[in-house]
């Protein structure tokens, strides 16, 4: 425990001096994140505080509902929080330099193993703790609950929550790189992407929001009671209701009952910990070794692609050629590159054969334009995600020997024209396709779909245009993982700024789409061209945007290696 503590000291020290560097990207990267983060978390903190007035107060659904939604939400936010734990725990487990360092240090595995994890654990969770400290107090402050409450909710809720997230996330992560060497690592992907897939289906069957508010309203005016016997059994054994059931007993003034799942909560995190500890101890180092098998198997793959021999003739312009190859080659090296884009691809195509069912026909207008709203900006909110996790690091990936590329005789505009068409012509294919398949109910309005399509691909530009701009100008050319670098400050920086530029999406084209379905619906009169005119108005926005990116990651290139 001792050296684990030395370690974490100056880990600490460390993180400090980087935080308070006094260089200009330094200090625009920590002044952006106070503005951003403060208007983010204000901006959750309101949204919270008006849903739950509009849900209590107006629309009168009573408690019950209200929490059963809330352990609903709960339940996607402990997936994401399993998701992104586990796929930053392979860069900090396993393809980190320091852990290299450490093993050849007097430390033992267990030692290496808890120190890495709490490293990984802080380093993705931080963000998600930020954000639910915001939720929290927009929830606690309709009850006008005692500051001491909002303590006892993140110290024996929240973390607890998180930490049993988290500690999941590592052991399927061991587990899955200890059987790889069994079993291919994309088979046991699949496997477990299909587990989450069907929790999701399996959870959100048993508890359709739909059904239960359904079967709670043949009790009006009496919405108020406890309505428990509507609950399944199975999800009696999940934290999300554990947390649920103790903000609505202790909101019901039960407050012995409400610490009764805290101490559940507690227990499960005590225990899922110490079975983390144990296969930690038991696989780390063992399942360590197998990775390099892993990454030497994905070297050798590379090398029998035909299409990467430099015998072969081009068949494009030959620094266009190279500059190709030199991109493809340096994403499938990275196993975490592929395995990554191969759980989204699967995601993708999931979602995109469920999204085709969807009927977004509805019988008022401005339902109609609320649902529309929400499966475009879930759209594009897929493609931000997208162009952070792959655009974001493409320029810290190259690493210091990124020199020798830019001192060849070839133009740097070249070069970065390359990064960018690498990722706007797949992601634009995404976009279209999304808004085809979201549109399948709505194709008698072929305005609309072409709306959309206009929407789709300005926002692809402008994602993928702001994700290389931050990735040049927040450039860490020292951390060679990608999850990592999409998993900083400053890629958390530059994602609350895609939400920005979403949210002026939503602005711009709401209005519009209600007045457009009001007479589709309603023959209410409506002149098309203002509709056009938003979307022209955002495609100009988007170009700005994608290419100011692409200028400032120019810039930042003569900066670095000038």
């Amino acid at each position: 425990m001792k050296l684990i503590l030395h370690i974490a000291v100056f880990k600490f020290r460390s993180l400090f001096k980087i935080l308070f560097q006094w260089s200009v990207p330094a200090v625009v990267k920590n002044i952006t994140s106070v503005l951003v983060f403060g208007a983010f978390a204000y901006s959750a903190y309101y949204f919270t505080r008006t849903s739950v007035d509009y849900l209590l107060d107006t629309a009168k659904l009573g408690s019950f509902l209200l929490h059963r939604f809330l352990s609903m939400i709960l339940f996607v936010y402990f997936l994401s929080i399993n998701v992104g734990n586990m796929i930053v725990s392979y860069a900090t487990l396993y393809r980190s330099s320091e852990v290299q360092y450490y093993l050849t240090k007097p430390i033992s595995h267990g030692q290496l193993f808890i120190l890495k994890f709490f490293d990984n654990f802080f380093y993705s969770s931080t963000a998600f703790f930020l954000i639910a400290i915001a939720v929290v107090l927009g929830y606690g402050s309709h009850f006008n609950v005692h500051w001491t409450y909002y303590i006892q909710v993140m110290v024996f809720m929240l973390i607890p929550f998180m930490l049993i997230a988290g500690c999941l996330a590592v052991i399927f992560l061991l587990l899955i790189m200890q059987f790889s060497a069994y079993i291919s690592a994309k088979k046991i992907i699949i496997i477990l992407l299909l587990l989450y897939i069907v929790s999701l289906y399996v959870y959100f069957s048993l508890t359709s929001p739909l059904k239960l508010v359904a079967a709670v309203l043949q009790h009006y005016p009496q919405l108020d009671q406890y309505f428990g016997y509507l609950d399944p059994p199975v999800t009696k054994y999940l934290p999300n209701y554990w947390i649920a059931e103790s903000l609505y007993w202790h909101m019901q003034g039960n407050a012995s009952y409400a610490a009764s799942f805290n101490v559940l909560l507690l227990i499960a995190t005590i225990f899922i910990f110490s079975l983390m500890m144990f296969i930690g101890k038991s696989f780390f180092y063992r399942s360590w070794n197998t990775s390099l098998n892993m990454q030497n198997r994905t070297s050798l793959f590379i090398q029998h692609l035909r299409w990467f021999s430099l015998t072969k003739p081009p068949l494009l312009p030959p620094q266009v050629s190279v500059l190709l190859r030199k991109e493809i080659a340096q994403f499938i090296r990275e196993p975490s590159q592929w395995i990554h884009l191969a759980i989204i691809s699967l995601l993708t195509l999931t979602f995109l054969a469920s999204i085709s069912h969807i009927d977004l026909k509805q019988n008022m207008p401005f339902l109609q334009t609320v649902s529309y709203m929400v499966v475009l900006l879930f759209n594009a909110f897929l493609v931000a995600s997208i162009a952070l996790r792959f655009v974001f690091p493409s320029i810290s990936v190259e690493g210091p020997e990124f020199w020798s590329v830019l001192s060849a005789p070839v133009r740097r505009k070249k070069i970065l024209f390359m990064k960018f068409s690498l990722w706007f012509i797949p992601v634009v294919i995404l976009s279209e396709l999304l808004v085809i398949f979201s549109h399948m109910s709505l194709m008698a309005y072929p305005s609309l779909v072409i709306v959309a399509s206009l929407i789709m691909l300005g926002t692809a530009y402008a994602l993928v245009g702001l994700n290389l701009g931050a990735g040049g100008y927040f450039s860490d050319y020292r951390e060679r993982n990608p999850i990592r670098v999409a998993s900083s400050q400053s890629a958390t920086i530059t994602f609350l700024l895609s939400i920005v530029y979403l949210t002026i999406m939503v602005s711009l084209t709401f209005v519009p789409l209600n007045g457009f379905f009001s007479f589709i619906l309603r023959n209410v009169p409506f002149d098309a061209g203002f509709l056009y005119a938003a979307t022209t108005l955002f495609l100009a926005l988007s170009v700005v945007i994608g290419s100011g990116g692409a200028l400032v990651a120019m810039k930042s290139l003569s900066r670095d290696f000038s």
